[in-house]
């Protein structure tokens, strides 16, 4: 049985931000989002993990087809979703219990065609159908100076917001100025687990037996940041001899975990 799984379900997306690491990726040729995989066989292979909690991010899993059947199709007790709600959430909202979904992260780009109107107006419709949500916004330079009024205006209807750091890439390597970063530190206040001890000795770290993060061609890693650094998978969970690590496992990079994972691994040493 696993705890929890970050899966990526498909790089696809139907967004061009500026910020966004895949779409820069693409445009100067060192990346191609892989074809979409079977429904049907992300749900038998899920099932057979045994997952407690998962978490469906992208790209965006909207795009992938019968991507509703997937939701309904997984024996996954809580079931998490980060998705910018460009598709049409009547149909999403029908078909899909809320009581299946623990919460919906929902991303607001600026940059993009739809309007803060028409995004607020999902949210309410979403929020007032029982589901969770979550607003999350980027702090890329040109729409940063935004966030307090967003924050104000989205805390004032009762949502809850999140900001993430912008990563610089190599393709647009923005060095924040000193006064960037002191307007920015009072919205980027960590609110994930933080890592202690001397990061020059290694950790022994639960990823891979209690915890997976899976990428769209099947790939399974300790974490995102194992993949980042191209150091040895799991395994693949379409392989029908896939077994999780039975032990902990020595890593050495712990203190550089991603986000996404190191709330859910456990760390000794």
């Amino acid at each position: 049985m696993l705890k929890s799984a970050v899966l990526f379900l498909t790089w696809n997306c139907n967004m061009n931000c500026p910020y966004c690491w895949e779409r820069q990726a693409q445009k100067n040729g060192k990346f191609t989002p892989e074809p979409f995989i079977d429904t049907d066989k992300w749900i038998e292979s899920i099932n057979k993990l045994d997952i407690q909690t998962l978490d469906i991010s992208g790209g965006e899993p909207f795009s992938q087809p019968r991507f509703y059947d997937l939701i309904k199709g997984i024996n996954v007790p809580r079931v998490a979703i980060t998705t910018n709600i460009s598709y049409d959430l009547t149909s999403f909202v029908r078909d899909v219990s809320p009581d299946r979904i623990i919460s919906m992260t929902v991303s607001y780009h600026p940059t993009q065609k739809m309007s803060f109107e028409s995004f607020l107006g999902k949210c309410l419709f979403l929020r007032e159908n029982g589901f969770n949500i979550t607003i999350n916004y980027v702090t890329y330079p040109e729409q940063m100076y935004l966030i307090p009024t967003l924050k104000a205006q989205l805390l004032g209807m009762g949502f809850k917001f999140h900001v993430d750091p912008y990563v610089p890439t190599e393709f647009f390597p923005y060095t924040f100025s000193q006064e960037e970063l002191d307007f920015l530190a009072p919205y980027v206040a960590g609110d994930r687990v933080k890592p202690t001890g001397d990061p020059s000795k290694p950790k022994m770290c639960s990823g891979g037996m209690d915890h997976l993060n899976i990428h769209p061609t099947g790939d399974a890693f300790r974490c995102l940041h194992d993949k980042v650094l191209g150091l040895d998978k799991v395994g693949n969970i379409f392989d029908k001899d896939f077994k999780l690590n039975k032990r902990n496992t020595q890593c050495d990079d712990w203190a550089n975990c991603s986000g996404c994972d190191r709330d859910k691994v456990t760390m000794n040493g």
